[in-house]
């Protein structure tokens, strides 16, 4: 019986093939002789013509074990190949700043009027494993001491606040008398710079991060801002670090130029520059107020320093034409305005706010001129549409224009300007 089967079988599959190659050439002679007519039932798949399907039962070589059909592959680029291991990203440069090494003990006077001292002696008694460290301070003869849990590596103050940040990265802020005023900072790397000025604390750590906090406000003024953006080149380095009065941080760089972070404007803004042409060509020596004292040792000043000086020399023996000695001027200035907002140096404001007056009256610079004017008297009636400022760093803007017209008055061809705006300086005395 066996046997018999088999044959069966056997009959059965020569059929079926007969059967299909007989229906196969006559499908193929169909399909031939209605190429021509029937394009709309052709599709295309991936480049090659492939005839649509028919409704009604499939023949039977089409009811077996369907076989997938391959897709069309895309060859890829040997370096994307899926086969291979995907190559690691690459690393972010971390940028390192150098950072103070722990010493057993140390001391400073962190402020002159009143005289405070401040002491730190790490190490000095082991409690549960930990080893406290002391910070002992003294304020008119007043002492006071507190522990601390890690070994602090550098410290500042001022008359208002003491900072001292520790091998932990942890940042401790306190008061004079010794009050924590903030809880204890956790800083992203290790702190490479520290420091305070009024009540404002400054941190820069060793990864080339910027803080600033208002301690009287409990606020962030400058939140980690990244150096990246000032320090081009690989052998640019922080040559300078430093904390204003008003809470702005200032950066020195090794390639001589200096910058300060605005929280205004969220950036970062140039204030100096040892190689700025326009600082050697500039000539205002005719234009400066007589009460230099005041400015020299403000921010802006104290920044600038010896290369400010090193124009005025250079002006009075350059040779340039006048044309463009008095367009280098007329930038020089205006950037040292500029300067001295973003600083918030109210006394540098003013000082180079007369000098730019007198030299645009020196110049004949009519339209500059007006425009000054104008934004220093502001409009004439109040209105709530308008956004204009009365002050600007704590100085009155019409109390300024009031300084400024004498000097506008100095110069014949601007009597008309001069009495234009000293007339309305008077209607708005009395309002």
């Amino acid at each position: 019986r066996p046997k018999d089967t088999v044959s069966v079988l056997k009959d059965l599959k020569t059929k079926e093939d007969t059967s299909s190659d007989s229906e196969d050439k006559i499908g193929a002679v169909n399909k031939n002789l209605a190429f021509g007519k029937r394009k709309p039932e052709l599709l295309m798949d991936g480049g090659e013509v492939v005839e649509k399907k028919k409704k009604g039962r499939p023949r039977k070589d089409k009811m077996a074990t369907p076989i997938s059909q391959p897709f069309l592959q895309v060859t890829t680029p040997p370096e994307r190949d899926s086969s291979r291991v995907a190559a690691p990203p690459a690393p972010v440069t971390v940028l390192k700043l150098p950072t103070p090494s722990t010493q057993k003990a140390f001391s400073l006077q962190v402020s002159m009027e009143p005289a405070v001292f401040l002491e730190v002696e790490n190490e000095v008694s082991m409690v549960a494993g930990s080893k406290l460290s002391q910070l002992r301070c003294s304020k008119d003869g007043r002492n006071w001491n507190t522990l601390l849990p890690s070994s602090v590596v550098t410290a500042a103050g001022s008359s208002d606040v003491l900072a001292v940040a520790c091998e932990d990265r942890m940042l401790s802020v306190f008061s004079c008398c010794g009050r924590r005023l903030l809880p204890a900072i956790q800083l992203t790397t290790p702190i490479s710079a520290l420091h305070c000025s009024a009540h404002f604390v400054m941190v820069l750590t060793a990864g080339a991060g910027l803080s600033v906090w208002d301690v009287h406000k409990q606020k962030a003024l400058v939140k980690n801002e990244s150096l990246l953006t000032i320090l081009s080149g690989a052998d640019t380095t922080v040559s300078q670090s430093l904390l204003t009065q008003q809470g702005v941080p200032v950066i020195g760089l090794s390639n001589g130029k200096t910058f300060c972070f605005s929280s205004s404007l969220e950036t970062w803004t140039l204030i100096a520059d040892r190689g700025d042409s326009l600082v050697q060509c500039a000539d205002f020596r005719g234009c400066l107020p007589s009460h230099d004292a005041p400015v020299s040792s403000g921010p802006l000043a104290a920044i600038q320093g010896r290369n400010l000086n090193a124009g005025r020399l250079a002006s009075r023996l350059s040779s340039t034409p006048h044309h463009l000695q008095q367009s280098m001027t007329l930038a020089f200035l205006e950037n040292q305005l500029a300067s001295a907002l973003t600083l918030q140096s109210s006394q540098e404001y003013r000082y180079w706010l007369l000098t730019y007056a007198r030299f645009l009256v020196n110049e004949g610079s009519e339209y500059r001129l007006r425009e000054l004017c104008k934004e220093l008297l502001g409009p004439v009636h109040k209105s709530a549409a308008t956004s204009w400022e009365a002050t600007t760093l704590g100085l009155h803007k019409r109390e300024l224009l009031r300084e400024v017209l004498p000097v506008v008055g100095e110069n014949l061809r601007f009597q008309r300007l001069f009495t234009e705006y000293q007339d309305q300086l008077e209607l708005l005395r009395g309002k």
